[in-house]
């Protein structure tokens, strides 16, 4: 049994239920725990991004609405993809050789990805760590759309109209998460129908609910979360993670801007800053300099 159902146990044993809430079943499979934590051989190698097709047999199970989709071709210039350009993998890689460290002696699990403003990357570079751990790490991932304003997710992975996230803390009725498959050990829960005004349902307890049972059910979960300073919303989603990163794309962040975002956020609750979009000049003197590198500082 999990925490939520021997909660909800106990609140229907007392009568109590908080208001302004739906008591709600569990929004994962209930055979979705132990599908996850099943002792398997480990899939063979495959190049990252590259996942199976419709109706391929290897697929994480006990998940609603399971579907397995690509990444979109036009981004796999900018992704960490093992055939990708390798100074781009190697700086993802060394962010998430940090996390698995800090992982290790605190046992974080739950991150979540944010900026100060729009445009700094922040969904890019969710999407490219998380390609890492699940890849070169072999760790199960979650990646959550979190922005539910502006979902980003989708424009990365070839996917239209997925129901998701909104969609499951909205539902009058017990509904399930509906995860998308990119690889045997990525999932992805997109953000769904976007919201004008998503505080409720980012500050409800299915909101919570959801994420702490997705800690128990994946090594890593990433939040793709919006930017700290225009709204509120990245400030709610702090409250539910281990740590975040926060991004920075060179030349165009403000300083200002990201004082008021880390002031937003909590020094002692950013893990790393990853600094998008640095130029470096090659050896050789008649290349032209590399762009949209990230360089991470834990």
């Amino acid at each position: 049994m999990s925490r939520i159902d021997e909660a909800l146990r106990r609140a229907g044993a007392s009568g109590a239920e908080a208001p302004d809430e739906q008591v709600f079943v569990s929004a994962w499979e209930s055979d979705g725990h132990a599908a996850l934590h099943e002792t398997h051989a480990a899939p063979p190698p495959r190049s990252a991004g590259m996942a199976r097709r419709h109706g391929e047999s290897e697929r994480v199970t006990g998940f609603s609405h399971e579907q397995v989709v690509t990444l979109n071709p036009s981004s796999r210039e900018r992704l960490a993809l093992a055939d990708g350009d390798p100074t781009l993998v190697e700086q993802f890689r060394r962010l998430a050789a940090t996390l698995h460290h800090a992982q290790a002696t605190s046992k974080i699990k739950v991150i979540m990805m944010t900026s100060a403003s729009p445009n700094d990357g922040k969904t890019l570079t969710a999407v490219n760590l998380a390609l890492v751990l699940s890849e070169s790490y072999r760790k199960r991932v979650l990646l959550i759309d979190a922005d539910l304003r502006r979902p980003s997710l989708g424009n990365i992975a070839d996917i239209t109209d997925a129901p998701g996230l909104n969609d499951t803390l909205k539902a009058k009725n017990d509904q399930k998460v509906a995860l998308l498959q990119l690889t045997p050990t990525l999932m992805l829960l997109p953000a769904g129908r976007p919201d004008t005004d998503p505080m409720r349902a980012l500050t409800s307890v299915r909101m919570r609910h959801i994420v702490e049972e997705a800690a128990e059910r994946f090594d890593w979960v990433i939040l793709d979360a919006p930017p700290m300073c225009p709204l509120a919303d990245g400030s709610l989603l702090s409250q539910m993670v281990d740590g975040a990163v926060f991004v920075v794309r060179a030349g165009q962040t403000q300083f200002p801007e990201v004082q008021r975002a880390v002031d937003a956020l909590g020094r002692e609750r950013i893990l790393g800053v990853v600094l998008n979009g640095v130029a470096h000049m090659p050896s050789d003197p008649y290349e032209a300099p590399k762009t949209a590198v990230a360089e991470i500082t834990a």
